[in-house]
């Protein structure tokens, strides 16, 4: 039952960041949000690493969307206010890419400087 409250939780918090979103690039940050929905249960820590398939796709994919700078910049703010609205646990977001042998050009970090990118 917590399981299922929490996955409810994290599902209105991210309909919450996508509708509030002001960047120009808000379909990217959903896209994103979207390919990573497999990641939950790792990010969260309701399953211990490594990540499952589903997710280290998703990140590929992520990544794959990330062709432009402004796109990384776009990235890095949705994982930043994702990362930042609780429930994620920032050490398995940062292990992410590492985990799934992914070189993502976006840190997944919440102290990161997105307009460095």
């Amino acid at each position: 039952m917590e399981r299922k409250t929490n996955l409810m939780a994290f599902g209105l918090m991210m309909m919450l960041l996508i509708l509030s979103a002001t960047t120009a690039r808000a379909d990217l940050c959903q896209d994103a949000l979207k390919s990573l929905m497999p990641c939950f249960a790792f990010l969260t820590g309701f399953s211990p690493p490594p990540p499952n398939a589903g997710c280290c796709q998703g990140a590929q994919d992520v990544l794959n969307k990330a062709t432009t700078s402004a796109d990384r910049k776009a990235l890095c703010v949705c994982f930043k206010n994702v990362i930042g609205q609780g429930g994620i646990l920032p050490d398995r977001a940062e292990q992410l890419p590492e985990l799934c042998n992914v070189k993502t050009p976006v840190p997944i970090r919440s102290d990161v400087d997105c307009d460095k990118l």
